[in-house]
């Protein structure tokens, strides 16, 4: 199995504590998803990734049909338990890259912090095969960004990394500004030739983390869980130290919720 395959199932390990560590996205996001694609009442809706529903859940909310892919055991099922009160939902567990879906049955197909796992080479014409003409694809990822409420402690905890684990020092330097995320799929989506009509949003979250909520929000993260035992445990050991020390067992985490849409070009 490969790095990024190895990297992508780890999540499966720790479904529930994924569950409960990971930060919900903005109401304000699903408002964008469904006025710029339109919705019916009675939309079909596709998700890639799932995970535990937490994505899922406020599009259930509001009554549209969803079908859920997952690839893990676990994570599908804690997400039916999640959405087990929203009848118009089904979770199926399987991979985006391999499994047979009837082609053209969807109004929107979107992933949530999930798209980069799949195929390059595969993956937009996946999608725009799956949608209706003209559907929506929604993608959506949590992006670290930092203002003056969090930049001492993002200088602060670089100190921790490079001692401990100098291998995620590059990810892990101060983010950018809110203003100037960076956004990478603004090129790769037209880039396929299969989408047109992109828009994109930004949506500003500031959340406040006592010192054991946010080290198991880090033990969530794919190149964390990739660290040795012994140098993850280290590493947390440090941060805590860091938060309670200097940061009155308290920090700042600022993320912006960035949004792509577009519409589906017909197939030739």
């Amino acid at each position: 199995m490969s790095e990024n395959q190895t990297r992508r199932h780890a999540y499966d390990r720790i479904a529930r504590r994924y569950d409960r560590a990971r930060p919900n996205y903005p109401d304000a996001l699903f408002d964008d998803i469904v006025a710029y694609a339109d919705l019916a009442a009675g939309a079909r809706i596709l998700e890639i990734g799932c995970g535990t529903g937490q994505a899922t859940l406020p599009l259930a909310q509001r009554g549209y049909s969803v079908d859920c892919i997952e690839l893990g055991a676990e994570l599908a099922k804690v997400a039916r338990e999640n959405l087990a009160p929203f009848p118009k939902v089904n979770v199926l567990q399987a991979d985006f890259d391999t499994v047979a879906l009837q082609p053209a049955n969807y109004e929107l197909v979107f992933a949530a912090t999930a798209f980069h796992w799949l195929n390059p080479a595969t993956r937009f014409g996946n999608a725009n095969r799956l949608l209706k003409a003209r559907g929506t694809l929604a993608l959506f990822w949590h992006r670290p960004v930092v203002t003056a409420a969090s930049h001492a402690f993002v200088d602060a905890v670089q100190r921790v990394y490079r001692d401990i684990a100098p291998e995620l020092t590059r990810r892990y330097h101060r983010p950018p500004h809110p203003d100037e995320v960076t956004t990478e799929y603004a090129e790769l989506i037209p880039a396929s030739g299969l989408f047109d009509q992109l828009a994109i949003h930004k949506r500003y979250t500031a959340t406040r983390y006592r010192a054991p909520a946010y080290i198991e929000l880090l033990d969530t993260f794919s190149d964390h869980r990739a660290l040795a035992p012994s140098v993850r445990r280290q590493l947390f050991r440090g941060i805590e130290v860091l938060i309670h020390s200097e940061f009155c067992g308290e920090i700042m985490r600022e993320t912006v919720a960035l949004l792509y849409l577009s519409r589906s070009l017909p197939r030739q």
